[in-house]
C-alpha cells in the first residue's frame, strides 16, 4: 500500500529524519548527516520547492556533479535534502554532522 508523506522532520541532535503520514504516524526513520559546525543546517519549517533526479551542487570550496535525488527546501536552492552515495562509498557513516548545510541521506 502506498502511503502519502505528510511531513519530514530532521532531528539535529539524533541526526535522523522521521517521515510521517497524514495520520501523523511514523512511516520511517533514517539516519542522516546535517551540517557541520562551520556550515550548520538551519532550523526552519518549509515546503519542497524543487526536486531533481540529479543536479550539480556547488559552494565556495566545492562542486559535485550529479548529486542524486535532490529536494530543495529553500527558494534560492541553498538548502536541500539529497542522497549521498559518495559519503557511503567513502565509508563515512550517517548520523554524524558532515554536510555544507544540507541534509544528506543514505
Amino acid at each position: 500500500m502506498l502511503e502519502l508523506v505528510a511531513s519530514l522532520v530532521v532531528d539535529h541532535s539524533d541526526q535522523s529524519l522521521t517521515v510521517y503520514n497524514s495520520q501523523k504516524k511514523v512511516v520511517r526513520v533514517i539516519p542522516v548527516s546535517t551540517g557541520k559546525v562551520s556550515t550548520p543546517t538551519l532550523i526552519f519549517n518549509s515546503k519542497f520547492y524543487t526536486k531533481y533526479r540529479s543536479t550539480m551542487m556547488y559552494g565556495r570550496k566545492y562542486s559535485v556533479p550529479e548529486v542524486p535525488l535532490t529536494i530543495f527546501v529553500s527558494t534560492n536552492e541553498a538548502i536541500c535534502l539529497h542522497a549521498a552515495p559518495l559519503q557511503e562509498k567513502a565509508g563515512k557513516h550517517f548520523g554524524v554532522p558532515r554536510s555544507h548545510c544540507c541534509v544528506r541521506m543514505p
